[in-house]
């Protein structure tokens, strides 16, 4: 680990001022020889402010760095800034590490991208290299230094990828409507509830219902090229962005909020093979994924409402979720 970081790092921000200082120390303490670093634009006066402050912090780096920068001049959104980024960074580099603004990495987080990165660089069933592992235990006792998943869904917080995969991103999902009933993506999953699941997830994000994600198209791209993430046997990214502020992570007590950060162990310990393990991929989804009784039984019955009841009993759904929140 004694190496220099000669891979390119993006980091993607917004308005969070003090989630983002947490990240750009991480990266400052491993020194990557260029940092792409892209902010959303404004969408009103005080983000104004608030973008500026963010963008300062390009200031952090006071290393020898090539450092470039793409300073939305209007505000785009969480998908179209996001894929803007991306497009940006993969149109310059071959291959690299992605941070957002609320993603801490451990400093070997980038070690472990590094030598991944150039073992797979021409491997095309090698998707992404993502940083975190949510179901990792406190004590590492498996000798392999990573495991490959295929289902593992909307978790990449701190993550690595080349050009080659992200030229099959496609964030319309123009395939979804051809592929959605075929033999292909119903065999790929572990039981009919994920299934069920992603396919309301990818119907959702299609249809435009869900407006923010950019994960989910990227996770479809993945099930038609037949690809595999690698998932660290430590947990090396953790995700500091739970609460009011969020996006996606807007409770504190999300299952996958976790302030467990360990570190890789190098020499790396690469498995055998990269067959997909089946158990560890129901358990993530099933812990981190499915939502709860409560939700599973709320949508089986909007589902058999006619809209007229459906508009006259959505505020007392909402209340009821309310007092679930509270406690």
């Amino acid at each position: 680990m004694t190496s220099a970081i000669d891979i390119p790092v993006l980091i993607t921000a917004f308005t969070r001022y003090d989630t983002l200082l947490e990240v750009f120390m991480a990266v400052r303490k491993a020194r990557p020889t260029r940092i792409y670093f892209a902010c959303d634009g404004p969408r009103n006066e005080v983000d104004r402010g608030k973008c500026e402050n963010v963008r300062a912090l390009v200031k952090l780096v006071d290393w020898n760095c090539e450092i470039n920068t793409l300073f939305h001049e209007n505000n785009l959104g969480c998908k179209a800034a996001m894929v803007a980024n991306l497009e940006w960074f993969f149109s310059n580099e071959e291959e690299g590490i992605i941070l957002e603004d609320d993603v801490v990495p451990d400093a070997t987080f980038f070690h472990f991208c590094q030598v991944l990165l150039q073992r797979y660089r021409h491997d095309l069933h090698v998707w992404a290299i993502v940083g975190n592992n949510l179901s990792a235990p406190l004590e590492l006792t498996t000798s392999d230094s990573y495991w490959t998943s295929s289902h593992g869904l909307g978790a990449y917080w701190g993550w690595a990828s080349w050009r080659r995969v992200w030229k099959q991103f496609d964030v319309d999902m123009k395939m979804w409507p051809t592929v959605r009933e075929t033999p292909m993506f119903r065999n790929w999953f572990l039981s009919d509830v994920e299934r069920r699941e992603v396919y309301m997830l990818f119907e959702k994000t299609y249809s435009g219902k869900i407006r923010t994600a950019w994960d989910y198209q990227f996770d479809f791209a993945k099930i038609l090229a037949g690809s595999v993430n690698i998932i660290p046997e430590a947990n090396l990214c953790r995700n500091i962005g739970f609460g009011a502020d969020g996006t996606h992570t807007v409770k504190v007590s999300d299952s996958r909020n976790s302030g467990v950060l360990q570190s890789a162990r190098f020499p790396l310990i690469h498995p055998r093979s990269l067959e997909i393990d089946p158990v560890r991929d129901l358990a993530y989804f099933t812990k981190h994924v499915l939502p709860s009784r409560f939700n599973r039984v709320k949508a089986w019955v909007k589902r058999r409402l006619p809209d007229t009841v459906k508009e006259s009993v959505t505020p007392l759904v909402r209340s009821i979720e309310r007092k679930l929140r509270l406690g």
